[in-house]
């Protein structure tokens, strides 16, 4: 049986992680066990347990939540906290005690994943820097892509459907170019799995990698652009007002900058390094302008989203690519955004059809 991405061309929009909702929180939500318990008596038992726990809710999350939803809402990021404490050396040995029993649930997950037309992906944490300059934190990092890529061979997944994402990062004050580099250094010490799936994302910081970055990183090694639009605008707000906050004035980033569209050539140039595959972008925005709290942040993600107008620019980019709705009310806000959507729809009077650019 094919994976979704092979035959369907319904666009999607994922949900990240977690749930939101109290009872969907208890039955659904991963657990943890962080290094300290698992070194304390009983550790092993412990993140066993959870290990195993946490795949079941993974299969249960595939198996009966998903398949209620509408096609448009069928994707779904796993928490990187599926297997505990898994890249520690001492668990190693743990691990291979309940491999074969983890293996059985997950291909159990995987072929309800085809069955239901469910698109996965992962999103290892900021930790992992394929472009770092020290050989610790890059050899750290190649464990981290290759745990997460477990997920998709122990699920069945083909590793170009499998989408394994990381920022591009390894800056560290020098050239962009210097990072790009060790980036494609780095790349070949991948599985052929994980190099298969790997992709990559532009920055929010100024002074970061921006989608133009990770465009020419493509242009060396055979990998994936990420575009988070989010990131694209927070990387242009490099002026600021003087304001008062918090009883004193401070510099307050601007906002009002040009947000990329479907007709802009890094959009289309990111779409085509899927090679023909829907791509998975990255959506999110910030807290309005009135909420203070938030003034200094304008990269934090809010919970549900509130700009319209942000929103309806987003809807003929879905001909071309899925997107993870990167919000901190999970599910509510991707229902919020899919009612959107289908508002647009309804009131253009034509749903959305998928166009794949190779």
């Amino acid at each position: 049986m094919e994976y979704y991405n092979q035959i369907q061309d319904d666009w999607r929009i994922a949900q990240c992680c977690q749930f939101h909702d109290k009872a969907l929180v208890k039955r659904y939500n991963l657990g943890t066990t962080t290094k300290t318990y698992a070194l304390k008596e009983g550790g092993k038992e412990r993140v066993q347990t959870k290990a195993i726990s946490n795949c079941k809710k993974l299969l249960d999350i595939i198996s009966t939540y998903f398949p209620t939803q509408p096609k448009n809402l069928r994707a779904f990021r796993i928490s990187s906290e599926l297997l505990p404490c898994y890249t520690l050396d001492f668990t190693a040995s743990w691990y291979d005690e309940i491999r074969d029993e983890i293996k059985e649930i997950l291909a159990e997950t995987g072929r309800a994943a085809r069955k239901h037309s469910i698109r996965l992906s992962v999103h290892p944490a900021q930790f992992t820097v394929l472009a770092s300059n020290k050989a610790e934190v890059v050899k750290k990092s190649i464990e981290d892509l290759e745990y997460h890529a477990l997920y998709g061979q122990y699920m069945g997944i083909p590793a170009e459907e499998f989408s394994m994402n990381i920022h591009l990062q390894g800056l560290y004050g020098g050239k962009h170019e210097d990072g790009i580099s060790r980036f494609a250094t780095n790349f070949p010490y991948l599985s052929e799995y994980a190099q298969g799936c790997l992709s990559v994302e532009n920055e929010d910081k100024p002074n970061g990698y921006d989608i133009k970055h990770t465009l020419e990183l493509a242009q060396r090694i055979p990998i994936r652009c990420t575009l988070d639009t989010h990131h694209y605008a927070c990387h242009r707000m490099v002026e600021t007002e003087r304001v008062k906050f918090d009883g004193k004035y401070v510099n307050r980033k601007v906002r009002d900058v040009e947000h990329i569209t479907h007709t802009h050539e890094y959009f289309r140039e990111a779409v085509k390094s899927w090679r023909g595959l829907r791509p998975l972008f990255h959506v999110s925005q910030s807290f309005p302008p009135e909420d203070q709290s938030y003034w200094m942040k304008p990269n934090a993600h809010v919970g549900e989203f509130w700009d319209e107008e942000l929103m309806a620019a987003h809807v003929p980019m879905l001909q071309y690519a899925d997107f993870d709705i990167e919000a901190k009310h999970k599910e509510i806000a991707v229902k919020g955004f899919y009612n959107f959507i289908k508002k647009e729809e309804e009131f253009a009077g034509e749903t959305i059809s998928s166009i794949r650019i190779k």
